[in-house]
């Protein structure tokens, strides 16, 4: 190895030790928080976007090759420590002595706390996130130039901008947003690292191939559920489809699926993950604090559509693997433990997560589950080391202690590069409600659908998809909160009925072209081409992009209205109508079906999911009329036999 190859080697390792130290010192402060609120809310914010800062620079740094780009980053550390510190030593004078007008130095730090968070959000996550909040700061400061009505504003000036979106006011980059990643956020993202780190994804593989591996399509199905499981875990679709896509698309390859299909099923199941309580992607505690709404709520209410959607996915699944003529397939398949020794193995991380869960449903604040998950899952993780290698305590300690580090370390690295996309964010969300803006898109949105509730929920779905093109979950949701969700509480529709129904598009804006994230990521891993998995995850996820629709035309999917037998009722008819839609989509039931039938079962589906008695009955009885009849002719039809 030459010289200059050591060197790098050397200043990587250096770097890697520094971010693991930094992310120690960031996990041990917010436990510290959670536990002993040693910090005001503003100082606690400051301190975590600083952290958050010196992290990923440091990162940067040593990763860069060249000496040049290490000293931009090793510069912007620098920098970021110096104005997070100004703003954590002068707290008292913030809010204090200038609340009504920042100081020079003020607004030169605020500048500063600005510029280093929109590099680092860049070096993260490309140029889509500082875009959005380089595109809030000239939105606010030229305003007063603009000529549209909606576009109009007075202006903002320099202090008053900065002020905005920084300091004094503690609002954008030091908004509410980031007190929330800080106080919750951050917490839930360590104890996902720590779950992964332990064995997590072992364990979803390892009971999603208990479950279906050996049906028809079982390596497609396995994709679905390990997607499903990990929507618990995991805040990011990108982060869902490289855990479990790297093992799932090739297998679903090699048992016959093609391989733009296989990346489709990989995209939809785990962009549905973002969906699926109780982490939903975090999105859940980011429609808690928009909201107001209990946890508790927001998860019982989401429960029953992503049921929904993954019942419509697997049985897509099946449909085209019959289609295909694809059977049972066990050769080959990756050897998993026997069920028992697989909870043997990694039962104490059910155990924690159910601690999480439990906490979570009673009422105890998202933060605190969240750390005691943390810490339940250390000491289950140290117990179950010993427990197996109780001949070898020593050893057993080392391994699960290197683990549990490892955890933390990632855990603390994503809370960190969440942190930045939440501060960038909440730079545009505050410019925005400041101007004006989200009230008047609002209510132009109000009169193009000139009191058409229908009208207004494509408007703003189309709306969603476009504002949440190439963003995170996170992100996604908080834009289209802002803009969208108004409209659609103006027009009558539940708090929750809105939010969720823009949650659903805006995750749904990962599947669609021409950015399509989810499907350009399973594309690479699955070797296919781009366009055509991005078309067939459309058409496979298509039934998700009714389900919102679906939910505000029968809240009872939402629990929000109606007796226990309604919303059962709700959900037996929303089941046969996916199954049409499904059979119609695919081409393939209990036989092979015609187009005329296909349309048939399409405007079936459409009639049954339209409130009304007289539609559903008539929808109802035509699904089964049709099923029912290609059921009695199965057996003509041996290929597709097992469908």
């Amino acid at each position: 190895m030459t010289p200059k190859l050591l060197d790098e080697k050397r200043g990587y390792l250096n770097s890697a030790n520094l971010i693991l130290l930094l992310t120690l010192v960031m996990v041990a402060t917010h436990l510290l928080q959670v536990f002993n609120y040693y910090l005001p809310s503003g100082q606690f914010k400051t301190l975590h976007l600083g952290m958050a800062l010196v992290i990923i620079f440091t990162s940067a740094a040593g990763h860069s090759r060249h000496w040049l780009a290490r000293l931009a980053y090793a510069g912007c550390f620098g920098i970021a420590a110096i104005a997070a510190g100004y703003v954590f030593l002068e707290y008292d004078g913030l809010i204090t002595d200038r609340v009504f007008g920042p100081e020079p130095m003020d607004v030169v730090i605020g500048c500063l706390l600005i510029a280093t968070c929109l590099v680092a959000a860049w070096q993260q996550w490309g140029l889509t996130i500082p875009l959005i909040g380089v595109i809030g700061l000239l939105y606010g400061y030229f305003g007063n130039s603009l000529p549209t009505q909606l576009l109009y504003h007075g202006g903002m000036g320099l202090e008053r901008l900065v002020s905005y979106a920084s300091i004094p006011n503690f609002q954008g980059v030091l908004g509410s947003l980031t007190e929330l990643s800080a106080g919750t956020i951050f917490i839930f993202m360590v104890f996902a690292g720590l779950l992964k780190a332990t064995g997590g994804i072992d364990f979803i593989m390892g009971f999603a191939t208990k479950l279906a591996g050996n049906s028809r399509g079982g390596q497609a199905k396995i994709a679905v559920l390990a997607s499903a499981f990990m929507g618990m875990i995991s805040g990011s679709t990108v982060a869902n489809i490289a855990s479990t896509g790297t093992m799932t698309i090739p297998t679903m390859k090699r048992t016959g699926f093609k391989a733009p299909f296989a990346g489709a099923v990989e995209a939809v199941a785990s962009t549905g993950g973002q969906m699926t309580p109780p982490v939903m992607g975090l999105t859940a505690f980011l429609m808690v604090g928009v909201t107001g709404l209990g946890y508790d709520q927001v998860i019982l209410a989401a429960m029953i559509p992503a049921g929904l959607y993954y019942f419509y996915l697997i049985l897509a699944v099946h449909l085209q693997a019959a289609r295909d003529g694809l059977v049972p397939y066990q050769q080959n398949q990756a050897p998993t433990l026997p069920a028992k020794q697989l909870l043997a193995r990694y039962g104490h991380l059910l155990m924690a997560i159910g601690v999480l869960v439990y906490l979570l449903v009673s009422r105890m604040p998202p933060s605190y589950a969240a750390a005691y998950g943390c810490l339940a899952i250390i000491v289950l993780e140290l117990a179950s080391s010993l427990l197996r290698q109780y001949r070898h305590p020593l050893k057993a300690l080392g391994t699960a202690v290197t683990r549990l580090v490892d955890g933390l370390r990632e855990g603390g690295f994503s809370g960190a590069t969440i942190a930045v996309i939440v501060a960038v964010i909440g730079i545009f969300v505050e410019v925005l409600t400041a101007t004006g803006f989200a009230q008047k898109l609002s209510y132009l949105m109000l009169s193009i659908a000139d009191g058409s509730l229908g009208v207004l929920l494509l408007i703003a779905a189309v709306a969603c998809l476009i504002f949440g093109l190439g963003l995170p979950t996170s992100a996604a949701y908080i834009l289209v909160a802002l803009l969208t969700a108004p409209a659609l509480i103006d027009m009558g529709l539940s708090l929750m009925a809105a939010h969720m129904f823009v949650l659903y598009f805006a995750i749904f804006s990962a599947l669609t072209p021409p950015v399509a994230v989810a499907s350009l990521i399973a594309a690479r891993i699955a070797e296919a081409s781009y366009f055509t998995t991005a078309m067939q995850a459309v058409k496979i996820g298509l039934p998700g992009f009714f389900l919102p629709f679906l939910f505000v035309a029968r809240p009872e999917l939402l629990l929000l209205e109606g007796s226990l037998v309604d919303q059962l009722m709700v959900i037996a008819i929303s089941l046969v109508a996916l199954a049409a839609l499904n059979v119609a989509m695919v081409g393939q039931g209990f036989i092979r079906t015609a187009w005329s039938v296909r349309l048939v079962l399409l405007i079936a589906a459409t009639l049954t999911l339209v409130p009304g008695m007289m539609g559903t009955l008539i929808g109802c009885i035509a699904i089964i009329a049709i099923l029912g009849y290609q059921f009695t002719l199965r057996d003509r039809h041996p290929i597709t036999r097992e469908a």
